[in-house]
C-alpha cells in the first residue's frame, strides 16, 4: 500500500497541475472562454464509454493495466511538447479523460485484492485526502510554472509523473484473481446501487450549483474582489482533507445533510460563516463520494468490479457538467441566496430519500454482507 500511495501522490500532482493549465493554455491561444471550457469538457466526454471501458477493465488483471495505461500516457504527452496545435491538446485531453475511466474502473478492483473489506473505507478516505491535498498545491505550482515558462514544464512533469507512478506500481504486490468472462452480468449490481450512486450524483451536481453562486457572493455578498475564490476553495479543500481521513464514518446522507447546512449558511454573506460553510461544504461532499466509492467495492463480485465502478463513477460525476450548466443559468436570473436556498432542498430531500432507501434495503435483505457495510450507508 505505501509503494501504491506513492504512484497515487505522484499522478494526482501531475494530473491537478495539467487539467488546469491545459483550460489556461487553450485560453491563451485563442482568447476564447468556450473553447477553454471545451478543453475540459473533453476530459470528461468519456465517461459515456463507462460501461464499455469498464468491461475492458474486467478482462484484465488490474496491476498490470494500471502499469501500461500510466506508461501509455508518456508518450501521449510528449505530443504537446511538439506542438501547441489545438486539434493536439483537444485530442490528447480526449486520451487523458480516456485514462481515467480505465484507472477509475481498475483502482477500485485493485484496492479489494489487496485490502480486507474492513479497510476499504479508511483507505478510500486517505486516497481522498491526498487527492484533495494536492489540488491545494498542484494547481498554484502549475499555473506558476505556465505564467513564468509556458506549457511545457507542465507537461513534462505531468508525464514524470505517470512514469514514477508505473514504476510505484511494479512494487506493488497483490494475488489478484483471473479475469472473469466478458459475458458476466453487471445490470443487477447497478440497479442494487441506485440510491447511493443517486446520492453522490446530487451532491456532485449540488457542488457545482455552490461553485456557479460564489461569483456573485464574493461580489455582491463579501464585496471581495474574484481573487478571494482561492480563500473558499483553500478552505473547501482543508475540510475535504480533514473529512478524508475519517473517511470510515462516512455517510452518504450525512453528507448531503453537511452540504445542505452549508448552503444555508452562505445565504448569511458573513464571513465567518461563509469560511464555516465551505470548510463543512467539503467535508459533506468528500464523504458522499467515499461512501459510496466504498459500497461499489463491498456490494459488487470482483468479476465485475471494473465496469460497475466505472459506470458508478460516470453517473456520479455527470453531476458536475450538469451542475455547472444550470449554475451558469441560474446566477444570470437569480441571487445567490435563492441558489443557495435551492441546494439546500435538493440536497436535504435526497438525503432522506437516501436515508429511506437504505432502511427498506436493509430490511428487504439482512444479510451478512449488508450487516458489514451498514455503517458506511
Amino acid at each position: 500500500m505505501r509503494w501504491y500511495f506513492a504512484g497515487l501522490v505522484l499522478s494526482f500532482f501531475g494530473t491537478s497541475a495539467m487539467l488546469l493549465v491545459s483550460g489556461i493554455w487553450v485560453k491563451s491561444l485563442t482568447g476564447s472562454d468556450a473553447l477553454a471550457t471545451l478543453a475540459l469538457l473533453c476530459v470528461y466526454a468519456p465517461g459515456a464509454l463507462s460501461p464499455w471501458l469498464g468491461r475492458f477493465v474486467d478482462s484484465f488483471r488490474k496491476r498490470p493495466l494500471l502499469i501500461w495505461t500510466n506508461l501509455a500516457m508518456v508518450p501521449v504527452l510528449a505530443v504537446l511538447l511538439l506542438t501547441d496545435e489545438l486539434w493536439a491538446i483537444f485530442a490528447v485531453l480526449l486520451i487523458y479523460g480516456t485514462k481515467s475511466v480505465l484507472v477509475s474502473a481498475a483502482e477500485p478492483a485493485l484496492l479489494v485484492a489487496l485490502l480486507p473489506p474492513d479497510r476499504l473505507a479508511a483507505v478510500n478516505g486517505l486516497r481522498m485526502s491526498l487527492q484533495e491535498g494536492m489540488k491545494l498545491v498542484a494547481p498554484l505550482a502549475g499555473a506558476a510554472l505556465f505564467a513564468a515558462y509556458g506549457a511545457w514544464p507542465v507537461v513534462s512533469i505531468d508525464a514524470l509523473s505517470f512514469l514514477l507512478a508505473a514504476a510505484a506500481t511494479t512494487m506493488v504486490r497483490v494475488d489478484e484473481p483471473p479475469p472473469a468472462p466478458r459475458e458476466t452480468p453487471s445490470l443487477p449490481h447497478l440497479k442494487a446501487l441506485t440510491w447511493p450512486i443517486a446520492g453522490a450524483a446530487t451532491a456532485l451536481f449540488a457542488a457545482s450549483l455552490h461553485t456557479a453562486a460564489s461569483f456573485p457572493l464574493v461580489e455582491k455578498g463579501l464585496h471581495h474582489s474574484p481573487e478571494f475564490l482561492g480563500v473558499l476553495t483553500a478552505v473547501q479543500g482543508a475540510g475535504s482533507v480533514l473529512a478524508g481521513l475519517a473517511g470510515k464514518r462516512a455517510n452518504v446522507a450525512v453528507g448531503l445533510v453537511l452540504i445542505a447546512v452549508a448552503a444555508l449558511a452562505r445565504t448569511t454573506a458573513w464571513l465567518p460563516a461563509v469560511l464555516a460553510a465551505g470548510f463543512v461544504h467539503g467535508a459533506g461532499l468528500a464523504w458522499t463520494v467515499i461512501a459510496v466509492a466504498t459500497l461499489v467495492q463491498r456490494r459488487t463480485p470482483q468479476a465485475v468490479l471494473g465496469r460497475v465502478s466505472a459506470t458508478a463513477t460516470s453517473i456520479a460525476f455527470g453531476g458536475v457538467p450538469a451542475g455547472l450548466a444550470v449554475g451558469a443559468v441560474l446566477v444570470a436570473h437569480l441571487s445567490f441566496q435563492w441558489i443557495y436556498v435551492i441546494v439546500a432542498v435538493i440536497t436535504a430531500v435526497t438525503a432522506i430519500w437516501a436515508r429511506g432507501g437504505r432502511t427498506r434495503r436493509f430490511t428487504a435483505r439482512r444479510a451478512p454482507a449488508w450487516r458489514a457495510t451498514d455503517q458506511m450507508e
